[in-house]
């Protein structure tokens, strides 16, 4: 099974394939199969995938994923919940039944953030038809003569959705519902965190899509009111993340640096750490690297002096566009994206290693700010003129 490149974090995977697949191969004719193995380049995500992954080895018959479902939330949380066995049959259909035939990279906004003009996107949005059916990540290349300033090989990558966004959002509020017995187990705490987020990402690249919306009316209260809400819900889920070890950018940096045997080696891994999940150093002064965003990770930290400070270097540049009536500058855009890049990786900054903050009630917080209404976010009020 390969499942993840560069451990990125989203909430995928094909439980139904999983449970039959390994059997039918060895059961095939002609069958030369001897084992069952996993190859990712990352791990450290989806735990459930890797758990029903691992019992295939020592199966002799297709699993019926519905009924081991009713002991793996006991098993994973200690405690027999209904709540939450109902919760996991709705990720099970959603989340957990990518079969779509697209292999899964996590392109969501905040992590990914398209290096394109405005006007690309939406124009792409109205040509979903012609979306390539090869292509996995819903890439398209670029009209040419589209962008000013541009290159010809620069794709838009669109985020991957192969599911219903209210059928996990309620799974979710099941979750918050009924986890509060398990609330201080470890287990438990991690699938709230990444549920929790994985709903608040989708529903992120929906304000940035209404952000862009503003922008192509002319319209520039409401790109300031959704761009503040798109950094407001960055600087959120940065808050939520920092609640479980899982989530944490510093255990990343510090084990990196733990690595060296003198300062200067300290210095040059933790560059190392820190170019490998951000843009890997090819770029020039305003052409960023083809390897950017790669190994992404929603990692408390990363959002908060990162992802957030460069959303804002677009946001302002979109603004700016609009105030002096002037096209949107990429060069712009790139040259202060790719230099702060460049400073966030020669920072040394510390960060946390351990978390903080209590799980449950943040995630209750941001669910009631932002997912139980989730219409009524994306309504602005005209009188703010500015971010």
């Amino acid at each position: 099974m390969l499942h993840n490149f560069a451990a990125n974090n989203e909430m995928y995977g094909v439980l139904d394939a999983i449970a039959i697949g390994p059997i039918k191969a060895r059961s095939s004719y002609n069958s030369t199969m001897i084992g069952v193995g996993m190859c990712m380049e990352g791990i450290e995500q989806n735990p459930i995938v890797y758990d029903l992954m691992s019992e295939m080895a020592f199966r002799h018959d297709p699993v019926d994923v519905e009924e081991w479902l009713l002991l793996y939330s006991t098993r994973r949380y200690g405690k027999q919940i209904k709540g939450l066995k109902d919760a996991w049959k709705i990720l099970l259909r959603t989340l957990y039944n990518c079969t779509d035939g697209a292999y899964n990279k996590n392109r969501d906004v905040i992590v990914a953030f398209p290096d394109v003009e405005p006007s690309v996107i939406l124009n792409e949005e109205a040509k979903l038809h012609e979306t390539s059916p090869t292509n996995n990540f819903l890439v398209r290349k670029l009209p040419e003569g589209n962008l000013q300033d541009d290159n010809s090989d620069v794709a838009y990558e669109k985020p991957h959705l192969w599911y219903s966004t209210a059928d996990v959002i309620h799974a979710l509020r099941i979750f918050l519902e009924n986890g509060g017995e398990v609330s201080d187990i470890p287990t438990f705490r991690y699938d709230l965190v990444d549920l929790t987020r994985q709903a608040l990402a989708k529903y992120t690249n929906e304000v940035f899509q209404k952000a862009l919306e503003g922008y192509r009316s002319n319209d520039l209260t409401k790109v300031n009111f959704h761009s503040r809400h798109f950094l407001d819900l960055v600087e959120d889920l940065d808050t939520l993340l920092t609640s479980h070890d899982g989530f944490l950018l510093g255990p990343w940096l510090e084990s990196a640096k733990n690595l060296a045997t003198d300062s200067d080696q300290k210095e040059q891994f933790e560059w190392n750490a820190r170019t490998q999940i951000t843009m890997w150093y090819d770029n020039l002064e305003t052409e960023a690297s083809l390897l950017r965003d790669y190994g992404n990770k929603y990692w408390s930290g990363l959002l908060r002096d990162y992802y957030g400070p460069r959303a804002k270097i677009y946001f302002e540049c979109l603004s700016s566009s609009m105030q002096t009536g002037k096209p949107f500058s990429l060069q712009d855009w790139r040259r202060d994206w790719i230099s702060l890049t460049n400073s966030w990786q020669k920072s040394r900054e510390v960060y946390p290693v351990q978390a903080s903050g209590d799980t449950y009630s943040i995630s209750q917080w941001i669910f009631d700010k932002y997912l139980s209404r989730t219409g009524s976010y994306l309504q602005y009020d005209h009188s703010v003129s500015s971010f």
